[in-house]
């Protein structure tokens, strides 16, 4: 965080005057039609594999805006719909010696800037209640189709087919639903105190699989602004069989734990600012039994690190 806007913060904590402890607080989401935020996220990931003890390094950074608009309340189910738009894209990935970087405000001709290009300004719908919690994310696909048909008609099969891999992993429907379970904290169903605190289970989407089980608590906060903490404990479904790459089956057994703070309006209970740190360890298992070319499985330690903040504004 820069020094200027991480000073600003802790500024206004510091004259936040607190709740009184016996002062209860109804958490919850409010929702008006057409209101429109803009979240700005900055984050940095580290990814390291040990291959027949050759340590391999992937680096990630970037930011990217999105913006959100409430197009549909829906009383009878406390929730509403919102429409998601990418405005800007920009992302650096360095893997041995090689970089790679996206940038949707630049004119780069090669086929991901191409492809990534085409996300921006395409809409997407996703719904969410008044607790927070994010379902039924739709227009995925259309968005994933309409992108990677900008992939120039003389790139090679085979860059053709990483791009399309790279980007249905990372922006189909499952992606988004884990990435905005870490982006919209999660409120109780009944009053809090400063103190209090609350847990909930939600289910992970996608290759992974498993279970996120998060810890939260009021931290404190007043009529103009709330602070609420979380520590998360991520687990994958190991048992699940999965591809891991090449075609070759396997599993993931990775957790992790994770570490989270959110200002919050008084006004509304958006957050608008967050930190996050995330680690997860653990291993890929190429399984023999799925692949006739490997005599016995395949073990890969793999450790990832992630950092991420974010402002989302109204």
């Amino acid at each position: 965080m820069p020094v200027i806007k991480k000073l600003g913060f802790v500024l206004l904590m510091f004259f936040l005057s607190a709740v009184s402890p016996a002062q209860s607080v109804q958490l919850r989401y409010v929702f008006q039609q057409g209101s429109t935020f803009e979240l700005r996220v900055q984050d940095r990931a580290e990814t390291y594999l040990t291959i027949q003890d050759s340590h391999q390094r992937t680096s990630t950074q970037g930011n990217y805006t999105l913006q959100l608009r409430v197009v549909n309340i829906m009383p009878a189910t406390s929730s509403a719909i919102m429409e998601a738009r990418y405005k800007k894209i920009f992302l650096t990935a360095s893997s041995q010696d090689i970089t790679n970087t996206i940038n949707t405000d630049g004119n780069a001709q090669d086929a991901l800037n191409l492809v990534f290009r085409r996300m921006i300004d395409k809409p997407f719908r996703f719904t969410i209640q008044q607790n927070g919690t994010i379902q039924d994310i739709e227009g995925i696909d259309s968005l994933i189709a309409f992108a990677i048909g900008a992939i120039p008609a003389n790139t090679s099969k085979a860059e053709r087919q990483a791009i399309i891999n790279f980007v249905q992993e990372q922006f189909n429907a499952d992606a988004f639903h884990n990435q905005f379970i870490n982006l919209f904290p999660r409120y109780p169903d009944h009053a809090v105190q400063v103190g209090d605190g609350w847990t909930d289970i939600v289910q992970l989407f996608g290759r992974l699989g498993g279970s996120l089980t998060t810890a939260w608590k009021f931290d404190y906060g007043d009529k103009y602004g709330l602070k609420v903490s979380a520590q998360g404990n991520m687990i994958s479904n190991k048992m699940a069989v999965i591809d891991l790459g090449g075609g070759i089956k396997g599993n993931v057994d990775v957790q992790g734990n994770s570490q989270s703070s959110y200002l919050i309006s008084a006004e509304n209970g958006w957050p608008t600012r967050s930190v996050q740190h995330t680690e997860i360890n653990g291993a890929y298992i190429y399984r023999a039994a799925y692949n006739k070319k490997m005599k016995q499985d395949i073990q890969i330690p793999v450790r990832y690190v992630h950092d991420l903040q974010y402002e989302l504004l109204h």
